[in-house]
């Protein structure tokens, strides 16, 4: 075993064809690194500008003032009950190679007051919007009095909408506002701090996606999300409750392929030394010499596969781009065997090329089942090297990864010796 791993770590012709590749995957890494940072993050403000980004809903609040006080003795109001309903449908957005998670939103919110004083008050309602400055835009915003439009007290400012009227003694009002918006990734609903929280419901209905989640500081459904043929339908149900935590959730990404191609290219190294060995060992089982030459070039060509996929994904899908740049490799990897060394051994090889190419490339286009495909792969790797072995029982490794440039100069070092 140490004559063997002697003879690996200082075979020279392997590590002539090692570091040059390896050192081309880190440049290609390295440019596919810099185009998916500027996709994902430089991109994302001009896609934000465009569609919208998160939508963050403020809880609305209340001020008023007793008759014959001054505007600087406003008192906070409470906010007796609120009802709230929002449909989320998501709308996936590509802008170059990514897709940003986006949604349509409509929102309904339902909220009683009532006067807390013994006496005709004037109040507001401030109701502010979830959008930040020149991020998206809110359509069809409507505030409603007790069901109807009060143009002449109603004010539609540029982040928010207000109410102010007269609230005689024991008056209860119910403050309905609806508008429909376009957002990015995640949408919540914020509580004034400090502020008890009573009668609250919120029902969140997810059209589009079910893998959802909650980011932190915001509290999870206080009821079990109900499964839809759509999506899913989250609940909140509060009273006379008091917490730090927004109520929210973060739809689920698409595929992004930029960063997956990344991560592809950034594991390539280690997989293609796997196909490094067993295209030695393929050779070897067949009792033919190792040569440097047709070694490199398989190598080569293995490496090309992913400038090859990563540059036609500008221009094709996904699948077509995958199918394309493996096939084109796995013919030339194909032929170039068969000539050289015959059918039988080029089927082996093409083996090994799906194997540790085709299937790692999936695992890594695939991430929600990226170990288990690696784990699968690993098993029948297992498998098949313990079925060569069994039939190779007087295979000696002392003697096995030797390797020449070619046939005459191993021939010049016999006829030396």
């Amino acid at each position: 075993m140490y004559q063997l791993m002697r003879q690996i770590i200082f075979n020279k012709y392997l590590w002539l064809i090692f570091i040059p590749l390896l050192i081309g995957w880190i440049v290609l890494a390295n440019r596919l690194e810099t185009r998916t940072y500027n996709a994902m993050y430089k991109q994302l403000n001009l896609v934000k500008q465009i569609w919208g980004g998160n939508l963050a809903q403020p809880m609305p609040s209340v001020r008023y003032k007793r008759f014959g006080s001054d505007v600087s003795t406003l008192s906070k109001g409470e906010i007796h009950a609120a009802d709230i309903s929002v449909t989320l449908k998501v709308d996936y957005r590509k802008k170059g190679l990514v897709y940003y998670t986006g949604y349509n939103a409509e929102f309904t919110g339902k909220y009683t007051i009532k006067n807390p004083e013994n006496e005709n008050i004037y109040l507001s309602f401030i109701f502010p919007y979830p959008t930040q400055q020149g991020e998206g835009v809110l359509q069809n915003v409507k505030l409603l009095v007790n069901g109807a439009e009060d143009s002449e007290d109603t004010e539609y400012q540029p982040n928010l909408t207000l109410w102010t009227g007269l609230l005689a003694p024991s008056d209860s009002l119910e403050m309905t506002v609806k508008y429909d918006g376009r957002g990015l990734n995640q949408f919540q609903y914020g509580f004034e701090p400090g502020k008890q929280i009573n009668n609250f419901s919120m029902k969140v209905d997810v059209q589009g996606a079910k893998a959802l989640d909650y980011a932190e500081s915001t509290m999870p459904p206080t009821e079990s999300p109900q499964e839809t043929p759509q999506g899913k339908i989250l609940l909140w149900q509060l009273d006379k409750a008091l917490t730090q935590l927004n109520i929210g959730v973060i739809l689920p990404d698409k595929l992004n392929i930029e960063k997956q191609l990344f991560f592809m290219t950034y594991r390539a190294p280690a997989f293609f030394l796997l196909f490094l060995i067993s295209l030695i060992a393929i050779i070897r089982l067949f009792g033919e010499q190792l040569n440097f030459i047709q070694i490199a070039v398989t190598s080569i060509a293995y490496f090309l596969f992913y400038p090859l996929f990563a540059y036609l994904l500008i221009y094709l899908g996904v699948i077509f781009s995958f199918l394309i740049s493996f096939a084109i490799i796995g013919l030339l990897i194909f032929n170039y065997i068969r000539i050289l060394h015959g059918l039988k051994m080029a089927l082996t090889v093409v083996t090994a090329y799906i194997f540790y190419l085709g299937i790692t490339s999936l695992a890594a286009l695939l991430p929600t089942y990226t170990g288990l495909i690696l784990t699968i792969e690993g098993v029948l790797l297992m498998g098949v090297i313990m079925q060569v072995l069994s039939q190779h029982k007087d295979l000696k490794f002392d003697s096995f990864f030797g390797m020449v440039a070619n046939k005459n100069e191993e021939n010049h070092h016999e006829t030396t010796a």
